[in-house]
């Protein structure tokens, strides 16, 4: 039996949405995992605007494609990386590396806390 419902579709575990092209992601999709698998190119994910997200929002960002991915804050300045609280991108760059690529980010309110969830990837991150 499905847990929940997501605008009447039954839920039965987490939601995933592959996207082969830019995609801004929505504060409705918070808990959304969201991966690039299909792409022929690297796909951009823009973050919903800041203003409009609840504390707690949070999205996850996996590679599929060796094609790369990258997660934009909007405004810019609000993504918290190793050593940058206001970093304006996250970008997967090492091609032998991008599969298997995971982020977590998660709004406090002030800035989107990021976390590496995969082990060897490499970013780059623009400030």
């Amino acid at each position: 039996m499905p847990a929940s419902s997501n605008a009447g579709n039954a839920v039965f575990g987490q939601i995933i949405k592959a996207k082969t092209a830019a995609y801004t992601v929505t504060v409705a999709e918070s808990g959304v995992l969201f991966t690039n698998r299909g792409a022929t190119a690297a796909v951009n994910f823009t973050l919903p605007l800041n203003s409009t997200c609840p504390i707690g929002t949070w999205f996850e960002f996996y590679g599929v494609s060796a094609t790369g991915f990258t997660i934009t804050s909007n405004p810019a300045d609000t993504l918290v990386v190793k050593n940058d609280a206001t970093a304006d991108t996250i970008t997967t760059t090492t091609t032998s590396l991008i599969i298997g690529a995971a982020v977590k980010v998660i709004w406090d309110g002030t800035g989107w806390l990021t976390f590496n969830e995969s082990v060897g990837p490499t970013y780059a991150i623009a400030t």
